[in-house]
């Protein structure tokens, strides 16, 4: 738990320093660039030519396409088809355990639940029993063992979501 929060604030620290030093570098760069103003006219353009701004963006994502299989078919060894599915076929086995990592993220879940739901009506049942006037000595014995109850299913709640 402490290991965890200790590299959780270096990886803080380490992000607020970076951004620290990049930030005025950037600024700089957006006001030597007038990009603030440019944006801006920009997207005046773009709403008053939809259809222009929708042929630009198609056009220049289609260009980019075509380059990029241009690019991928243009390897002398061409097997690079075959390569990349062979890579996807590879992914399966990490596909699968993403799978069993969210049915155990369920079932951790569900657990929880009921545990909390146990919980309550525990706490119901250890209420009325201390409401009761006068005990005999096995109610006494049932509040301590629920009470002992009711403190576990804390215990293991709260341990369960530090972890989580």
């Amino acid at each position: 738990m402490r290991i965890r929060k200790k590299l959780r604030e270096s990886r803080l620290r380490t992000h607020l320093q970076i951004r620290a030093w990049l930030q005025p570098k950037l600024g700089k760069a957006g006001e030597r660039l007038r990009l603030a103003g440019r944006i801006r006219l920009a997207n005046i353009w773009a709403r008053k030519h939809p259809k222009r701004t929708f042929a630009c963006v198609t056009g220049t994502l289609s260009l980019l396409l075509v380059c990029s299989l241009v690019m991928n078919n243009s390897k002398p060894d061409g097997t690079d088809n075959a390569h990349g599915i062979g890579v996807i076929a590879n992914m399966e086995p990490l596909f699968q355990g993403f799978r069993t990592i969210q049915s155990n993220k369920g079932l951790h879940r569900a657990t929880m639940l009921e545990l909390a739901d146990s919980g309550r009506a525990i706490r119901r049942e250890l209420d009325s029993l201390i409401a009761m006037p006068r005990k005999t000595h096995g109610d006494s014995l049932r509040i301590v063992r629920q009470y002992k109850r009711l403190e576990n299913i804390v215990k293991f709640i709260n341990n369960n979501g530090e972890h989580d």
